[in-house]
This record gives C-alpha cells, sequence and structure tokens, in this order.
C-alpha cells in the first residue's frame, strides 16, 4: 500500500509561466479591432498586391464617370449639370456595385468559416452578436464610401466650376440630404443583403455566386411576374429596383425611372419600406447564423 502511494506522488515544477498583468481592453477595444480589420480587408489592405486588384478596380470604376464629367467640364468650361446628375450615378454603378459586394462579402465572413477560426473569436471577449455586427457595420462603411465619392466629386465639380460659389451653393444645397441618403440605401441594401448570404456558405467562390445570383436572377423573376401576372408589387424581390425607386424618390426625379419602374407605378413609401425590410430580414438572418455556432 506504501508502494502505490509513493508511485502516485508527483512534484510541481516552476517553469516560467506568470499571469498577465497589463490592462484587459474588452469588449469594446475588441469590437473596434475587428471593424477595422474587417473594413481593410474589404479594400484587400494588408493582404498582399493580388488583393488589392478586384475591389480597387470596381472602386475606381463606379467613380470613373464622375472624375471624367468633371474633368471635361473643368477643361472645356462648360457646366458640369448638363452632363451627369447625381442619380444617374446609381444607374451607372449599381452592376459594378453588385460585384464589388459579391467580390468582397465572402472576404469577411466566408474565410472565416472555411478556416474553423470562429471559437478562437469567440473565446474571449467578443460575443456573437458583436462578431456579426463588426462584419456588416464594416460592409456598410465599404459601400457608402465608394457610392459616396462619385457623388462627391460631382458635388465639388458643380461647387467649384461655376464663377458664383455662393449661387451655386445655394442650387446644390437642396440635394444634400439625397446625396448623403443615398449611399445610406446602398449600404443597407446591397451591403446587408452580401454579407448575410455570405455568411452561410464556408467556400468563397460559392459565396460569391450566390450573391451575385441574388443580384441578377430576381431581374428577369420580376420581368416575368409584371409581364405574366401583372404583379406590379414583384419589382421589390429584386434588391437592384429597389434601390434604383428609393434613390429616384430622394432626388424626386420619378419621371426618370426606368421603363419597368414606370410599369409597376408604386408609391415612394413601398421603396423606402422594401429597403427598411432588406435590412431588417437579412440582419436578423445575419445574427441568426451566428446565433446557432458552438463557441
Amino acid at each position: 500500500m506504501a508502494h502505490a502511494l509513493d508511485a502516485a506522488t508527483g512534484a510541481i515544477y516552476d517553469i516560467g509561466y506568470r499571469n498577465y498583468e497589463g490592462s484587459r481592453l474588452g469588449r469594446g477595444y475588441a469590437f473596434r479591432t475587428l471593424y477595422v480589420h474587417s473594413l481593410r480587408s474589404v479594400f484587400g489592405l494588408g493582404r498582399g498586391g493580388r488583393a488589392l486588384i478586384i475591389p480597387w478596380a470596381l472602386f475606381a470604376a463606379m467613380a470613373f464617370p464622375a472624375v471624367v464629367t468633371v474633368a471635361v467640364a473643368g477643361i472645356s468650361g462648360g457646366m458640369i449639370k448638363n452632363s451627369i446628375d447625381y442619380h444617374e450615378i446609381y444607374v451607372w454603378d449599381s452592376m459594378m456595385l453588385a460585384l464589388f459586394c459579391a467580390a468582397q462579402a465572402p472576404e469577411l465572413v466566408s474565410r472565416d468559416h472555411y478556416n474553423r477560426v470562429l471559437p478562437l473569436y469567440f473565446s474571449r471577449a467578443l460575443r456573437k452578436a458583436d462578431y456579426a455586427a463588426a462584419k456588416l457595420l464594416a460592409m456598410w462603411t465599404a459601400v457608402f464610401l465608394v457610392i459616396m465619392t462619385p457623388l462627391l466629386v460631382i458635388l465639388v465639380g458643380r461647387l467649384g466650376l461655376p464663377s458664383d460659389f455662393a449661387a451655386a451653393f445655394r442650387e446644390e444645397s437642396r440635394h444634400f440630404t439625397a446625396i448623403l441618403g443615398t449611399p445610406a440605401v446602398c449600404a443597407l441594401v446591397f451591403g446587408t443583403l452580401a454579407v448575410a448570404l455570405a455568411s452561410y456558405v464556408p467556400r468563397r467562390g460559392i459565396a460569391s455566386a450566390a450573391v451575385l445570383g441574388t443580384f441578377l436572377l430576381t431581374a428577369p423573376l420580376v420581368a416575368i411576374l409584371m409581364e405574366t401576372l401583372e404583379a406590379r408589387w414583384s419589382v421589390l424581390l429584386n434588391p437592384i429596383l429597389v434601390g434604383n425607386g428609393a434613390i429616384w424618390e430622394l432626388f424626386d426625379e420619378r419621371h426618370e425611372r426606368g421603363s419597368i419602374l414606370r410599369q409597376a407605378e408604386l408609391p415612394a413609401e413601398a421603396y423606402f419600406g422594401a429597403v427598411a425590410a432588406y435590412a431588417v430580414v437579412f440582419t436578423i438572418l445575419l445574427l441568426n447564423r451566428y446565433r446557432r455556432i458552438s463557441a
């Protein structure tokens, strides 16, 4: 019996581990750090040269019409107002924005699923809802920036080219709310949908196809429903058309709507309500996706 007790006897060795005595920055710091990291990831920053190509090429393509318009107006001494209007930026950029979201949303969420690093995030102060919110906020910010940039280019051109700055400012000030509202609409519709759908697909390529397919395939579906069933409310199934209707309402340009929107003849409340519905529904789907993940 004594021999058995001696065999079970062990020894404790001090191998140099010490308790952490520094400051614990907590949940808020973790959220801000993840948000900044995610925003950088959307634009490919800090991930090598190849990661920069797609986001910055699409960003340049979205800003190109506005930059060229202002440059030509400045060189020729003409008026930028006669060339391109604020609400037309969305018509130029909506497909590019869909490609941007389809390419970059999986960079935010699919990669973490595929590499199985989510338990590492959730093992510390960061909560599951915090992770989802940081990713969504980063995508909203990115979409807001890429759409706001061409609008600001046009605004600067309209304010800087005329000889009477005060008169130009008074003229353009009536568009300030709509200029801010346009990228907000795009962020709520495009950004929320893209991140939510990508969060359900671990493989980046399949996630991109799912997001882009939602933007593209709902368009012919709307056309079919409009032609066969005269279901004018079906235009709200396509996120691009929802953004189009809301933005043109912001700028009070109903008469210049596309043919399918003119055919639908929906009130402004329908488009703004659809924007809110897209934001709420897909945010709930995103939060529910991470709520079901075991830490």
